[in-house]
């Protein structure tokens, strides 16, 4: 069970990302609003190839208070009683990820990270909820059964350097896509170990696009995944920006994604595993091509426009806090109001 996460509630700035920073006419934009660098970072320069400390180094206590292991503040709204938690009967949790040569890492970090998310899902949310789990990449799905190779088919196949190579569905429903009948930790392990031989050129936005529309040349092959009633919760994961790969731009791509959802953004929750100003986990460089991350304002811009939005560090060594923190936020996104 796995989903998206997004970045909302906070500033456009280093200290957070958020929807208010990127509501209204700016973040309808085709281009995203510019983000400013941090701790004078422009996010260039040559790397040396060691870890960056500016998150974790001594003194900053206070700030790691205040913004987290992922660097970003997750507003959570005051507990005033007004809200009780409700129970969401069905969520469809897609994933998007990067499958070109710089990401085996980040794939080994997410498949160890999603067990203990899925978990915490569920005691949240109930154990009876029903759960979709879908995976696409941001390139061609080459190694689908025929007829399912286009850019957004749900994966039920890897191949190439560093990947599962291995026949992951049809999954237990028949499907493209994992249900509570099938063995989560294993099957999400075979389909998000993508591998690295993905294009260069990643195309997240158009994947996504794809992957959701229910119009398009890929319903015999994602058919059944998205619900009408469910929650939608996707997750990004990428070290670079969508810079002219995908067509439009963030106001777009927010459209594409709510209309596939009846144009219901409440019922959609954003999170985008992606590069960030600093303080980040990245090396000091912040991105040589191979090692660490492209800063991505037009990501973080679209993960922004969403109500429930929510942005992490792509570099984190480890990505478990994030998700225990995307939890709440789905947990919130379906709170249902009281009597």
């Amino acid at each position: 069970m796995m989903g998206a996460l997004l970045v909302g509630g906070c500033d456009a700035s280093p200290d957070g990302v958020g929807g208010d920073a990127f509501a209204g006419s700016a973040a309808m934009d085709d281009e995203a609003p510019p983000m400013p660098p941090a701790d004078g970072d422009d996010g260039g320069g040559e790397s040396s190839g060691e870890p960056d400390g500016g998150s974790t180094s001594g003194g900053d206590d206070e700030d790691d208070d205040a913004f987290g292991s992922t660097g970003f503040r997750f507003d959570l709204p005051p507990d005033d009683g007004t809200d009780l938690p409700g129970l969401c009967d069905a969520v469809d949790l897609l994933f998007v990820i990067d499958n070109s040569g710089s990401m085996a890492d980040e794939q080994q970090n997410l498949i160890a990270s999603v067990p203990g998310f899925i978990d915490g899902i569920q005691q949240r949310l109930g154990v009876q909820t029903d759960y979709h789990v879908g995976v696409v990449s941001t390139d061609d799905a080459t190694f689908n059964a025929t007829g399912c190779q286009e850019l957004g088919a749900l994966v039920t196949r890897t191949d190439g350097d560093l990947s599962s190579a291995s026949d992951c569905g049809p999954y237990a429903s028949g499907r493209s896509y994992m249900t509570p009948d099938d063995d989560l930790e294993s099957a999400f392990a075979c389909a998000a170990q993508l591998g690295i031989d993905g294009n260069g050129i990643e195309r997240p936005m158009d994947a996504l696009a794809s992957a959701l529309n229910p119009e398009g040349s890929l319903q015999g092959c994602n058919d059944g995944f998205l619900r009408d009633d469910a929650l939608l919760v996707i997750v990004l994961i990428t070290d670079e920006e969508d810079e002219d790969d995908s067509a439009g731009g963030p106001g777009n791509w927010y459209e594409n994604v709510v209309a596939a959802k009846g144009g219901l953004d409440e019922q959609i929750v954003m999170l985008s595993l992606i590069g960030h100003p600093k303080p980040n986990e990245c090396i000091p460089g912040q991105w040589t091509g191979m090692m660490g991350a492209e800063i991505a304002p037009r990501l973080m811009g679209f993960t922004g426009i969403f109500e429930h939005g929510y942005v992490g560090d792509v570099c984190a060594g480890d990505y478990e806090p994030f998700f225990t923190e995307a939890v709440d936020h789905i947990n919130t996104a379906c709170t249902v109001p009281a009597g």
